[in-house]
C-alpha cells in the first residue's frame, strides 16, 4: 500500500514539473486532493487489516492477561448516540418489567410485536446496536441503579457477534463470564437465556470456526457460568445464502428472520 502512495507522489512531481506556473497553480488543489484521498484510503485499509488478521486465529489460542483485560473491561460505546439510546431504555423502564432483552443491533432491530410474546409480562428491550459485550457491561455498570429498581425474572442475551472478528475466541467467553456474572448481580432472581451467536456471511462461513467454537463453549460451560443457552442456528436456512431470513448484509435479520427466532426463543425458554 506504501509503495501505491509512493508511485501516486512521483506521477505528481512528473505533472508538476511538465507545467507552467500558471497550470501548475491551477493543478496543485485536484493533485492535492487526488493524493490525499489515496493516502486515506491505503491507511483505512491497513487498520482494517489486523481485525481480519485476528480472526483467523485458532479458536483454541490462549488469551494472555492482556487480552484478559480487553475482554473484561466495561467500554464506553463509540457513538453518542448509543449513550442517548442507553438514558432512552433507562429512562422507560416501569417496575413490572418481567423480562429484559440484552445485545447488540439484533436485540435492538427486534419488532415490539413478536418481542411483546417472549415472556407473560412486560418485556424491556435494552438493545443498543452495534455493542459489543463490554459495552453492555458498561452500560451494566454505569446504569446499575436504575436498573436495580427492575425485578425481571428472564433475562434474554443475544451478543458477541461484534466481539468475534476482534477478540480472540477466549477472550471473548471472558466477556460472557463477566458479562453473566454482573446480570446474575443485578438480578439474583432472574434465569439468564444466552442466544448463541447467529451465523452470518457468504453461506453462513464468516468467522465460523471461531462462532462455533465460541457457542460450544457456552454449552458446555453452561451451568458454571449459571446460565441456560439456546441454540438458534436454524434460522440460517441450512446455512446456504442467500437466505430470506437474513438481510442483504447476511448478518441482520428480515421479518421472516425475527419470526422463527422469536419462535425458538420462545420454545426455548418453555423447555427450561
Amino acid at each position: 500500500m506504501l509503495s501505491d502512495i509512493g508511485l501516486t507522489a512521483l506521477r505528481w512531481n512528473r505533472a508538476m514539473t511538465s507545467q507552467t506556473p500558471d497550470e501548475e497553480l491551477r493543478h496543485t488543489a485536484s493533485t492535492t486532493s487526488t493524493l490525499y484521498a489515496a493516502m486515506t484510503l491505503s491507511i483505512v485499509a491497513a487498520l482494517c487489516l489486523p481485525s481480519a488478521g485476528r480472526a483467523q486465529q485458532s479458536p483454541r489460542s490462549a488469551c494472555d492477561k492482556t487480552d484478559t483485560m480487553f475482554a473484561v473491561t466495561p467500554t464506553v460505546p463509540d457513538n453518542a448516540d448509543a449513550l442517548r439510546k442507553y438514558e432512552r431504555n433507562v429512562s422507560g423502564l416501569s417496575s413490572d418489567v418481567a423480562t429484559v432483552m440484552l445485545g447488540d443491533s439484533l436485540v435492538e432491530a427486534w419488532p415490539r410485536e413478536l418481542s411483546a410474546t417472549l415472556g407473560a409480562g412486560p418485556v424491556a428491550n435494552l438493545g443498543v446496536g452495534r455493542d459489543r459485550i463490554q459495552n453492555t457491561l458498561w452500560f451494566i455498570e454505569h446504569d446499575r441503579e436504575q436498573l436495580r429498581k427492575i425485578k425481571p425474572t428472564t433475562v434474554v442475551v443475544l451478543v458477541g457477534t461484534n466481539n468475534i472478528y476482534l477478540d480472540k475466541p477466549c477472550g471473548v467467553m471472558e466477556s460472557y463470564r463477566k458479562l453473566f456474572g454482573e446480570i446474575r448481580s443485578l438480578w439474583p432472581n432472574g434465569k439468564i437465556y444466552s442466544i448463541h451467536i447467529l451465523p452470518r456471511g457468504e453461506q453462513m462461513k464468516g468467522a465460523a470456526e471461531n462462532i462455533g467454537y465460541v457457542n460450544s463453549e457456552l454449552s458446555r460451560r453452561s451451568k458454571e457460568l449459571g446460565i441456560r443457552t439456546i441454540d438458534a442456528a436454524n434460522v440460517a436456512c441450512a446455512m446456504t445464502t442467500p437466505c430470506a431470513n437474513y438481510k442483504s448484509d447476511l448478518l441482520h435479520l428480515t421479518p421472516s428472520g425475527y419470526d422463527i427466532l422469536t419462535k425458538i426463543i420462545r420454545d426455548g425458554i418453555g423447555a427450561s
